[in-house]
């Protein structure tokens, strides 16, 4: 099923389930027809959990930095397509050295500061060495790969890799790729202060709670873009309070889980938009601790999870998941059939593992912004084959470093196998995320996948192995893949399920959405 076959069916689901009925003519994968752009429209954007910092190579979250508004501050070297496909943004063109060990960027030239600094080659080198050498909680280990940046001409710059790998392009399509001004790398504070070559400056940040942007030049390289003169950003951690401040007219547009949509249903002048991401939720193991370091318990878990029943009750529309990458997108294997639910079957491994009366996890990291009753249903299944956990509730961002302490036996949250499954797989099993690390295998088997050199056809029947390494090793238990519903004004143009990154991080990037004028 590709990604727009998925599309409606979710969107079948929620016009059965009369979401939103009476609003306007109901959900839409396509934005409404384009009316007169309103240039002096304020977007108001909701979500359930905002950055910290400002500082996009500090981010302790990649997709929570990427969405809260910083798309619209700086550029970045490269964009992904809804299909999943990397392409250019400030990179004109690229290319691959014959063994795969370095890549040239030819930058665009008609991209500048908002104080006429031109975006140049050593401008980009400035970032990229600050990004793969500064200490951080993802970008460093992101950049790993990059060993050297060289400027052999004005517009032109040169990466050398430790391995021919085909991640560097998606890698910089997100943090690791935003430029920001030399001034600010080599002077200012970019945890606190902003400076890109973006439309839109910073007028107002509160941490974790508010961002509030305005357009600010007319000179901007990309005339289709910023047709939004102020957008604001704020975070709204509670569900109820999210849906409440969406149908009083308080926000324009928000993601919704697919559960708690229907808190909007019947309010006139929204409209829904379903999109299926490469984003799901999971039940994550720490393999170096006991019990979870026996594949047999984590097999028991497996099958202890009811996956069809939890996402029909708590992620209506969405699906359930079965293995790491979802369908339509590289790594998916076919041939990979569901997991169902065997209690008895469950039992007995326990039983051979040496728990024949059940077993304690140990501690469970529960993040806040988990789905509102998967943890409780969760909790349920598992205590029917007799496996019990401690439950740890722990705020959205801190739960990335204190899960990555290793004392955890498992982690509740949500997953994304990111922009490239290679680059996704080394960020989501490598040390950074997964107290356990990768193995030998593991290792090999990413590593003959993920090389330049290889065809799209070759890298995607490594991606399939790797993925059916995953699930013979019960490196975690998959649950639903999500279908998000988003809920905005009608005004609202632009938005739909083939934006940029729709279908792995999100349409998060609200460069070309626009405000329609009252009629």
């Amino acid at each position: 099923m590709s990604p727009r076959s998925r599309l409606w069916k979710g969107l079948a689901v929620v016009l059965v389930l009369g979401v939103l009925a009476g609003c306007g003519g109901g959900g839409s994968d396509e934005s409404p027809a384009a009316g007169a752009v309103d240039d002096s429209a304020v977007l108001r954007a909701g979500w359930t959990v905002g950055p910290t910092s400002l500082d996009p190579h500090m981010a302790t979250a990649e997709v929570v930095w990427f969405r809260f508004g910083m798309t619209s501050i700086y550029d970045r070297l490269f964009t992904v397509n809804a299909a999943g496909e990397v392409e250019g943004m400030l990179v004109d063109s690229w290319e691959y050295t014959e063994d795969g060990l370095q890549l040239t960027m030819t930058l665009r030239e008609d991209v500048t500061f908002r104080d006429g600094t031109p975006l140049d080659a050593s401008a980009v080198k400035l970032s990229l060495d600050r990004a793969r050498t500064q200490q951080s909680p993802v970008v460093k280990a992101r950049m790993a790969a990059v060993t050297a940046v060289e400027v052999p001409a004005p517009y032109e710059v040169r990466l050398t890799l430790d391995g021919p790998t085909p991640a560097v392009p998606y890698i910089l399509a997100e943090n690791s790729g935003f430029i920001l001004h030399p001034d600010l790398v080599t002077s200012g504070d970019p945890a606190t202060e902003t400076n890109g070559s973006g439309a839109y400056s910073v007028e107002s940040f509160t941490p974790g709670e508010s961002l509030v942007l305005v357009r600010d030049r007319t000179d901007y390289w990309d005339p289709e873009a910023a047709k939004i003169a102020r957008i604001e950003h704020r975070a709204v951690p509670d569900f109820q309070a999210f849906s409440n401040a969406l149908a009083a007219g308080q926000i324009d547009i928000g993601q919704f889980q697919p559960n708690n949509v229907a808190s909007i249903e019947g309010r006139r002048g929204l409209q829904a938009v379903p999109v299926p991401q490469g984003i799901s939720s999971d039940l994550l193991f720490n393999r170096a601790v006991a019990p979870m370091d026996d594949l047999r318990v984590r097999q028991a878990i497996n099958l202890a999870i009811d996956r069809e029943a939890i996402t029909q009750a708590l992620y209506p529309g969405s699906e359930p998941k079965y293995q790491y990458y979802r369908e339509g997108l590289q790594g998916h294997d076919p041939s990979l059939g569901p997991i169902g639910r065997d209690v008895e079957r469950a039992k007995a491994l326990l039983a051979e593992a040496g728990h024949p009366n059940g077993v304690d996890l140990g501690e469970m990291l529960v993040s806040t912004a988990t789905t509102a009753g998967l943890l409780d249903v969760v909790l349920e299944q598992l205590a029917e084959v007799g496996i019990r956990a401690d439950a740890v509730t722990v705020d959205a961002l801190q739960i990335f470093p204190r899960w990555a302490e290793g004392r955890s036996a498992a982690l509740l949250q949500f997953s994304s196998t990111g922009l490239e499954p290679g680059a996704g797989a080394s960020t989501s099993w490598g040390p950074q995320l997964n107290p356990a690390g990768t193995t030998p295998e593991f290792d090999r088997i990413l590593a003959a996948a993920a090389d330049n050199r290889l065809s799209q056809e070759e890298r995607n029947a490594g991606y399939q192995e790797l993925n059916r390494f995953l699930r013979e090793q019960a490196w975690s238990s998959p649950i639903t893949w999500i279908n998000y519903p988003w809920v905005m004004t009608e005004r609202l143009q632009g938005f739909s399920a083939e934006m940029d990154y729709a279908t792995t991080l999100g349409p998060y990037d609200f460069r070309y959405l626009s405000m329609q004028a009252d009629s």
